[in-house]
């Protein structure tokens, strides 16, 4: 499940940039993806994961925002195995702030089923991530969040932003037997760090609206040994997200991908552990939703 929140804009903006839609309610409806990664040298871990089915309310002004969604069918068949998973993720966007939380259990894995190789599959393979990322918006006054990633402003004229921003994270992985990792505890990481990026906004003609952030840096944290023991370790860090819009006075359709990539060191294995979200939307901006009332 992703939830997006918002209140009504503080800060200042400057209105020949961002505009607000006139109407009072926004509602969504979605087809989404959301899934982690595991990489460990040449060997990527995949989940089964289900294609999501959402939908979304907001209240202008208010902060009555949210979304939910239910997965319907995993993608792929019974040879990949099964994935047991809960996946709640909460998404803000203020005018100089934007917040990521991240709350991830993935439980059963599997490796290989391109280009004919032979599927493996890592019942016991486990992943939780507990974190947040913040990101401060420079230019914020002119650079819409909202607009970008939830199309509920519009943004009128190009612009970007130099951000700066930081997360922390907790992580446990549970191994399994079929892995060529050795080690036969469960793994327990917990990182801090800082990063530093860019976000831009292109306005095409009166109706597209591309978007784009990335960020990278590095995060501090204990690297879990056979001992028992642990070293303080850099662990380098990378999120990103884009958002294709097309959009009119009153609805929007919108194409959004979002990418969290970390790593979790090991018993002197490196493991890349990367979030995945592809989301297709539709917005209607609308005063009320019953026929023949004009405002609520």
């Amino acid at each position: 499940m992703a939830i997006s929140t918002s209140v009504a804009q503080i800060a200042k903006v400057d209105t020949s940039y961002i505009k607000a839609y006139e109407q009072k309610i926004l509602l969504e409806g979605y087809v989404s993806t959301n899934t982690i990664q595991v990489v460990n040298g040449s060997k990527t871990y995949n989940a089964n994961y289900p294609l999501n089915v959402g939908l979304g309310f907001a209240l202008k002004n208010t902060i009555i925002n949210a979304t939910y969604d239910f997965g319907l069918v995993p993608l792929k068949g019974t040879e990949y195995g099964k994935t047991n998973l809960n996946d709640l993720q909460i998404h803000n966007y203020s005018t100089h702030f934007m917040l990521d939380v991240f709350l991830q259990k993935y439980s059963g894995f599997y490796s290989g089923g391109l280009y004919n190789q032979p599927i493996t599959l890592y019942p016991n393979l486990s992943i939780t991530q507990i974190g947040a990322e913040g990101s401060y918006v420079f230019n914020g006054n002119q650079f819409s969040g909202k607009a970008a990633f939830e199309q509920s402003e519009k943004q009128l004229i190009s612009s970007g932003s130099f951000i700066i921003g930081g997360g922390a994270y907790f992580y446990r992985v549970g191994l399994d037997s079929n892995m060529s990792i050795a080690g036969n505890r469960p793994v327990r990481n917990l990182q801090l760090g800082l990063n530093l990026g860019y976000v831009y906004s292109w306005v095409i003609g009166n109706y597209w609206l591309l978007s784009g952030m990335a960020k990278i840096g590095a995060n501090g944290g204990n690297e879990q040994q056979y001992a028992g023991t642990g070293n303080i370790r850099i662990y380098p860090t990378a999120f990103a997200r884009g958002s294709a819009t097309y959009a009119k006075p009153n609805w929007a359709a919108s194409f959004l991908m979002l990418i969290n990539d970390k790593s979790v060191y090991a018993f002197g294995n490196r493991l890349n552990i990367t979030s995945i979200n592809f989301q297709l939307s539709y917005v209607r901006h609308l005063n009320s939703i019953f026929r023949g009332k004009n405002h609520i």
